[in-house]
């Protein structure tokens, strides 16, 4: 049977394992390829600058999530979503939690200061994209029809 997602009586069935898990794995690789694979520092006394994409991802999440609670909407990836959110953090990105978690992760691989931990950003981003993101483009095409394809239109995938 194939990985993608097929809809039956009850709709679109979600994943098993979803980005936050995809999240923390990655993050924990990270740590693994830092300590375990030997390189030069790239910033030195400079890396805690990573902080910022990590406590900016961070804020942008909670935000984001807390918008889809206010109006009762659904937060799994691949289940259908009741409305369509488009205002606050969802007016400059299609997808800030993505943008978010993709966001902690340069921020985290700054903070570790080596090259090995880069390695996971192009990944876990392909992961995303092609796991998440085109399925969900797909089924809000299918739930919201021209509303979704204009908000689309206006609004970029990640900034």
């Amino acid at each position: 049977m194939s990985d993608d997602v097929k809809p039956d009586s009850s709709g679109p069935r979600p994943r098993k394992i979803n980005p936050p898990h995809y999240f923390a794995l990655s993050l924990i690789a990270m740590g693994l390829l830092r300590w375990f694979v030997d390189s030069p520092p790239l910033l030195g006394p400079i890396a805690w600058i990573g902080l910022v994409p990590i406590v900016g991802g961070v804020a942008v999440a909670m935000r984001a999530a807390e918008q889809f609670a206010q109006i009762g909407t659904n937060i799994v990836p691949l289940t259908r979503s009741t409305a369509l959110v488009t205002d606050g953090m969802f007016a400059r990105s299609r997808n800030p939690m993505y943008t978010s978690m993709i966001a902690v992760v340069i921020g985290v691989a700054l903070v570790l200061d080596r090259a090995a931990p880069w390695i996971v950003l192009p990944i876990f981003v392909a992961i995303l994209r092609l796991r998440f993101i085109r399925h969900e483009e797909r089924l809000m095409e299918a739930t919201f029809g021209q509303t979704y394809l204009d908000y689309k239109a206006r609004v970029r995938r990640w900034l």
